[in-house]
């Protein structure tokens, strides 16, 4: 196989393609030598066919395939004898054109846009490994020219890099339990997710130091919905049973969701936040304990802390969420892929990032709890 970006023609190298999804490997052109595809990537048909000039449906067959297409599914071609070229689009909307010859195969990750024509030989013979199949026998393709025709539906895709998104997804010949999609797809919308609430805490920093409180307090209640979410995805992976949930784990080998950047910067909320908190307070010199005692006289200040507070406790619920699902699917008393006992994230479900407003609120209770005592202490002296 041969690998070149369409527009520059600078030449691809095979990690790149595969980089992009596009699997490539050597298979024998015998039946015997390449039928195990078929269980291997899990098709369910395949047949072989000829593309080459001066055949009787030549026309038509090689008007569809040359007309840029995709399907519902991943297509697999391999090829026989003689020559073909693909012109698959990359992630980024490049084309790539990959030139096959007699021992590769080549499997397009669904609904990616390509087309194949033939080269100056003239001749293909191919097999196509495929899943589903029209009213006239033939694979059913999705021509991108007639999408286009709809406009909504391509903006749309264009504006949310559909094609890049879904090439993030495990292809379904490569996973290896039916539930590896659900447990991909929870931490990949994590990882989103984690992103939004990186951005609204930024923000809503930047507010407090302008004094525009309640724009910053309505931005960190939507930084707590957006774990409150989190911790409800969790509860989808515990659907996962044990069994399949332990083969996903063996796959992720000694990796961490701890690593990601948007966990990471979430630990780091406390670290943001505080500075600003205290900053405000300073300018309107006032402490978190009176605004803890008076709310109504500093309505803004209240409804910000809430919204710390908010934040705070919901990212314990995710972290205890968490713990939970290790413990339902691990056991007990279990040991993380690196090693470290699963009980460690209970003191870390416990972590608090305003431990300063905590301790305002734990102030007031006291002062208001120790009154109560005294008197309660002085009636049971009388008695």
């Amino acid at each position: 196989m041969k690998a070149a970006w369409l527009d520059t023609k600078e030449r691809i190298t095979r990690h790149r393609v595969g980089a992009e999804g596009v699997h490539h490997q050597r298979v024998g052109t015998t039946q015997d030598q390449y039928l195990p595809v078929l269980s291997e990537f899990e098709y369910t048909e395949y047949h072989e066919s000829v593309l080459a000039p001066g055949l009787p449906d030549f026309e038509k067959r090689s008007g569809k395939v040359v007309r840029e297409h995709c399907h519902s599914y991943p297509e697999a071609r391999l090829c026989l004898e003689g020559e073909g070229i693909f012109e698959i689009r990359s992630t980024g909307d490049r084309m790539m054109r990959l030139t096959v010859e007699a021992g590769d195969l080549i499997i397009i990750p669904s609904r990616r846009y390509h087309r194949f024509y033939l080269t100056e030989k003239g001749y293909s013979r191919h097999v196509l490994f495929s899943k589903v199949r029209g009213e006239d026998g033939t694979v059913v393709p999705h021509y991108r020219d007639e999408a286009e025709s709809k406009q909504e539906r391509p903006q749309y895709e264009r504006y949310v890099q559909y094609e890049a998104v879904a090439a993030l997804l495990p292809d379904e010949a490569k996973r290896t339990t039916s539930d590896e999609l659900l447990f991909y797809v929870s931490h990949l919308s994590a990882v989103l997710w984690l992103e939004v609430l990186r951005d609204d805490v930024s923000r809503a920093v930047a507010l407090i130091e302008q004094d525009r409180v309640l724009e910053a307090a309505d931005l960190l209640e939507r930084a707590s919905m957006i774990e409150r979410v989190l911790a409800q995805e969790l509860r989808l992976v515990e659907r996962v049973p044990p069994h399949e949930y332990a083969t996903i784990r063996h796959n992720v080998a000694v990796g961490s969701g701890g690593d990601a950047p948007g966990f990471k910067a979430l630990l780091q909320v406390g670290d943001a936040v505080r500075p600003a908190l205290e900053g405000l307070l300073a300018r309107r010199q006032v402490r978190a304990e009176e605004v803890v005692r008076q709310p109504e006289q500093h309505y803004d200040l209240h409804v910000l802390l809430r919204a710390v507070l908010d934040l705070d406790e919901s990212i314990q619920s995710w972290r205890w969420a968490h713990y939970l699902l290790m413990e339902r699917h691990l056991g007990p008393g279990a040991k993380s892929l690196r090693g470290r006992p699963i009980t460690e994230l209970l003191a870390q479900a416990q972590a608090k990032q305003a431990p300063e407003v905590w301790s305002a609120i734990a102030r007031y209770a006291s002062s208001q709890q120790a009154p109560e005592a005294a008197a309660g202490g002085g009636t049971s002296n009388g008695g």
